[in-house]
């Protein structure tokens, strides 16, 4: 789907923005960001396949009994 003109102009000064603010960001904490995003990512990953695979894992309330 084409975008018209001023909404791509509009995208494409945001992305621009956004670089030219991970610039004034210290040099120091990229790095940083890589591996608190890589950690979150893992751990995202680590939960979903933690809920679909485990078969163990109850995640609807038992039936009561009486």
């Amino acid at each position: 789907m084409a975008l018209p003109g001023g909404e791509e102009q509009q995208r494409a000064h945001f992305i621009t923005q956004r670089l030219k603010a991970l610039k004034k960001c210290p040099p120091e904490l990229i790095p940083l960001g890589i591996v608190v995003g890589a950690a979150v990512g893992m751990a995202a990953y680590s939960l979903g396949r933690k809920l679909v695979v485990d078969s163990n894992l109850r995640l609807n309330r038992s039936e009561k009994k009486h």
